[in-house]
């Protein structure tokens, strides 16, 4: 077999692969977030990092510059599982603003509250919603890939404990976000935004569509120039 055929069995290969994934169900996603404990990367809840999921604390230094909605609630929860979701956002390329917009690209930092003695907090799930403007229909897009242990490292001092990376939504559109974690023995976790330390962006349904249809005629003009040759 010659050169030539094997880089149109290659493309042809490429191009049904991606022909596939085009036709896989909306709702399939690649869970890929993921928690890491922050030793030597701690991050403050400062006047640039609302929170999105949090109890009232969350909002001393943030209501005077981007005062976003979020959950409210605080204490322990009932039977020590917590399941929060937060209010509707839109994701905006131009970063934070007002009403309720966020990056397209962050990280989330998590300070934790541990009870005195008490076991660690299992953070099960951090699942990004895509919706309708209306709030309605939402998806689950992307989830933490597995459970994580919330590391006590900053307890309740406005300080991450920990960071879930990487957040990355499409511009324009809505999004709400659902934390769920157990063991829970002390105050609200708090969940806040940390823009621009996200870099991996994620193609549109579109640019998925025209990488396709680009590689398939590339598929097909290699079969074309093979056939004209034999």
């Amino acid at each position: 077999m010659t050169a030539r055929k094997y880089l149109s069995l290659f493309l042809f290969a490429v191009g049904a692969s991606l022909i596939i994934i085009m036709m896989a169900p909306v709702g399939a996603r690649a869970d890929s977030l993921v928690y890491t404990p922050t030793p030597g990367h701690v991050v403050g809840q400062t006047s640039n990092n609302p929170c999105i999921i949090g109890d009232p604390s969350c909002d001393t230094n943030t209501k005077q510059t981007f005062p976003l909605a979020y959950t409210s609630n605080s204490g322990p929860c009932k039977n020590g599982i917590c399941d929060f979701t937060s209010p509707l956002y839109q994701a905006s390329s131009n970063g934070l603003g007002l009403p309720n917009i966020i990056p397209t690209s962050f990280d989330v930092g998590v300070d934790e509250n541990v009870g005195t003695g008490q076991g660690p907090e299992i953070l099960d799930h951090f699942i990004v919603f895509q919706c309708s403007k209306q709030g309605k229909g939402c998806v689950a897009v992307d989830d933490l890939v597995s459970s994580f242990t919330l590391v006590n490292e900053n307890n309740g001092t406005g300080w991450t404990d920990g960071i879930i990376s990487h957040i990355n939504l499409i511009n324009g559109d809505y999004y709400k976000f659902e934390a769920v974690w157990h063991n829970d023995s002390d105050g609200m976790e708090q969940f806040w935004i940390i823009p621009g330390s996200a870099t991996t962006s994620v193609p549109e349904p579109g640019t998925l569509s025209l990488l396709g249809v680009g590689l398939l005629c590339a598929v097909i003009g290699a079969r074309k120039a093979s056939a004209v040759r034999a």
